[in-house]
């Protein structure tokens, strides 16, 4: 991982560790969608349903933590959407392994895309 990634994973890490430490998670909530927007940041909400047929499930924004988009969230303009897309998607399979016993990542169902794109599930 190049020193720019390494730094970005940290970044992430550090702001779902706090999301899980400081919010509650509906019981009800079953899957997450990490949204990635132009410019380039990125943000969470948790849905109560999942379809992997029906992407709609990522609409529904059931659960909206305080701080939803990622501070701090510094990836260059000079990439492709698609290269974003790869790094945060790499990024987030290694935290959902390395962080697997976060609340957060207890859901069933996680996913990562563009808002305006399909999403790649992740779990």
């Amino acid at each position: 991982m190049s020193t720019q990634t390494n730094d970005l994973k940290e970044i992430i890490k550090k702001w779902i560790i706090n999301i899980d430490k400081t919010e509650e998670l509906p019981s009800d909530i079953v899957a997450l969608s990490f949204n990635l927007y132009e410019p380039y940041g990125l943000e969470l909400v948790g849905s109560t349903w999942f379809d992997e047929e029906d992407e709609d499930w990522a609409c529904d924004e059931d659960f909206e933590p305080i701080q939803r988009s990622c501070p701090d969230f510094k990836i260059s303009d000079d990439l492709e959407w698609e290269e974003v897309l790869e790094i945060v998607t790499a990024t987030l399979k290694a935290l959902i392994k390395e962080l697997a016993d976060l609340r957060l990542f207890k859901v069933e169902h996680i996913a990562v895309g563009f808002v305006d794109g399909d999403l790649i599930i992740l779990k």
